[in-house]
């Protein structure tokens, strides 16, 4: 009988792969759940709502402009311009911009792509693999800094789109909206170095028959999307949105916010975004554009229009001109995500991309555009030509297409530190007591159609009563705009070729960029960087002291062109 031995254990078979087992067990559970987590908190939630209703083409009177209609709302051309006509709530506002634009959602929302990508790195060794999860968490509070009204406005555009047979992502349409707050421009542009992906200016004018009446002069460009912004067409959207004050912006498709625009009671709003160290794309707030929106639909006074802006913290930042038409006064709000600073007496009477007041012009990230950005000059050309006040709404337009330096010094077609420098998107001029606006038509050399917006948005009179069209300038080349693009395309491709190491490529597109506009300063800068890279180093001076001698528009490449002429 074998010894009893108390407090023994009986030995059994060893078995070491059954605690791997269940750590592998648990892990994967983990991993799981994790997964789960992270979709969950990364997921857009799309509110709900239906689009019905099919589009059809009418004609209101003989000889008026066929228009597109869906609903109560409508989609005509003026020249080369869409007015779209919408009313009803949000998301039936965001369906009809869908449904009726649908055809130019794609060019803008691709883009816009590179600059929504870039805010994540593709480095490392699992940089490119796991970009795609990474950038949905950097941006995963981007919907939640949007209102009810906002998300209910992209899931009608969003609908709106996938009804027309062009299908968009609810996800992809949302991010587009915090791109002027905290998107990158795209490699390929030139304003990859200077972090910058708009350029705008809004120059504030006298008229000289009425003191107490001013003229609003606005010009707005995306130089920093894929494209160089010649997907993003001027849209002019006339909302008259259910139980709030009716509007009018200029824009571009994919855009239900505001950067430039009017509501029915004269006050207008234009947005210049700018950047701050302050800005986080992990922050839940407000987008700018979206703000300049509930500035336009709930401003019924300056006063109002001012604590819509001081009370909303914003995702990115930006410099805000608001104008009362109905008194002539205009101030300025400087607003980053953690500050407001409002000048209600402004120093002068034009703004650029960059903050003046004392609070925040020393924000490095502010500074740093400062002193690399042409805005400042560009501001300060402006303000000298508006000194004194303004003869009629051709004073102003001669204004917006003025082509010098500060010092009246001619510069060549499409340098960047003059007012009309061939880049912008939409050009505006606004009357803002009268209500009548004209925009620049970018089908028809320079003409500015023009708009009457007491009839769009407060209804009075029977029809339409719109002012003269703007003609183009009579001393400007009609060819210049579609020279300057075709240029600049050909840049774009230089400058990805260049960063590739493909310096053969890219001196060739260089050249045929100057083929087309033999004296764009940008086309002869980066010339001079191409022969760098090949080694021609005296083709590389010749071009860097031919840019410097027409006005360098680039300050940090200035910095490099004389370091190179100095060796």
């Amino acid at each position: 009988m074998p010894d009893l031995v108390i407090g023994g254990r009986r030995q059994g078979v060893p078995r070491p792969w059954r605690a791997g087992v269940i750590a592998v067990a648990m892990l994967g559970v983990a991993l799981v759940v994790a997964w789960f987590i992270y979709r969950r908190s990364v997921a857009y939630d799309m509110p709900g709502g239906e689009v019905h209703g099919s589009i059809s083409q009418v004609q209101a009177a003989p000889g008026a402009p066929p228009a597109l209609v869906f609903g109560s709302s409508s989609l005509a051309w003026l020249g080369g311009i869409p007015v779209l006509r919408t009313t009803g709530d949000a998301h039936g506002i965001g369906a009809a911009h869908g449904r009726l634009l649908a055809p130019l959602l794609t060019a803008v929302v691709e883009a816009s792509a590179p600059s929504i990508e870039g805010t994540v790195g593709t480095s490392g060794l699992f940089g490119g693999s796991t970009h795609g999860m990474r950038l949905a968490w950097r941006w995963r509070f981007i919907d939640d800094g949007l209102i009810d009204v906002d998300r209910r406005m992209v899931a009608g555009l969003t609908r709106g789109a996938v009804a027309s047979a062009f299908e968009q992502s609810y996800d992809d349409l949302v991010r587009v909206q915090a791109l002027l707050d905290i998107g990158v421009p795209s490699p390929r542009t030139a304003e990859a170095e200077q972090h910058g992906i708009t350029e705008s200016l809004t120059i504030i004018g006298k008229q000289e028959k009425v003191s107490q009446r001013l003229w609003i002069g606005r010009t707005f460009a995306l130089p920093g999307l894929d494209d160089g912004g010649e997907s993003a067409i001027p849209v002019v959207t006339i909302a008259h949105p259910e139980g709030r004050i009716a509007w009018a912006s200029v824009g571009w498709p994919t855009g239900v916010g505001v950067v430039t625009g009017i509501n029915a009671q004269g006050i207008a709003v234009m947005v210049h975004p700018t950047r701050t160290g302050d800005v986080r794309a992990t922050r839940s707030a407000r987008p700018v554009a979206q703000l300049a929106r509930a500035v336009l639909e709930q401003g019924k006074t300056l006063d109002e229009a001012i604590k819509v802006v001081e009370s909303t913290p914003t995702l990115g930042a930006a410099v805000f001109v608001l104008v009362d038409g109905s008194t002539g006064n205009w101030v300025v709000v400087e607003r980053t995500p953690s500050k407001a600073i409002v000048e209600r007496n402004p120093r002068q009477p034009a703004i650029g991309d960059v903050l003046t007041t004392n609070t925040l012009a020393s924000d490095p990230e502010n500074d740093r555009a400062r002193r690399l950005l042409p805005s400042v000059p560009r501001a300060d050309r402006a303000a000298k030509l508006v000194k004194n006040p303004l003869a009629d709404v051709l004073a102003m337009a001669a204004v917006l297409r003025d082509q010098r330096a500060i010092d009246d010094t001619p510069r060549a077609p499409g340098h960047r530190g003059v007012i009309d420098n061939g880049r912008a998107v939409h050009v505006v001029i606004i009357d803002p007591t009268s209500l009548e606006m004209w925009v620049g038509d970018p089908r028809s050399a320079g003409r500015m159609r023009a708009f009457d917006l007491r009839h769009e948005l407060r209804r009075e009179g029977d029809r339409p009563a719109p002012p003269a069209d703007i003609g183009p300038d009579p001393a400007g080349d009609p060819d210049r705009a579609s020279s300057l693009i075709a240029a600049r395309a050909e840049l774009r491709i230089a400058r990805k070729a260049l960063a590739n190491g493909d310096h053969q490529h890219a001196a060739e597109a260089c050249a045929r960029a100057r083929a087309r506009a033999p004296a764009l300063p940008e086309a002869i800068e980066l010339d001079a960087f191409v022969a760098q890279a090949l080694g021609d180093n005296t083709r590389a001076r010749t071009a860097f002291q031919a840019w410097i001698d027409g006005g360098a528009d680039d300050p940090k490449g200035e910095e490099r062109a004389r370091a190179a002429l100095a060796r």
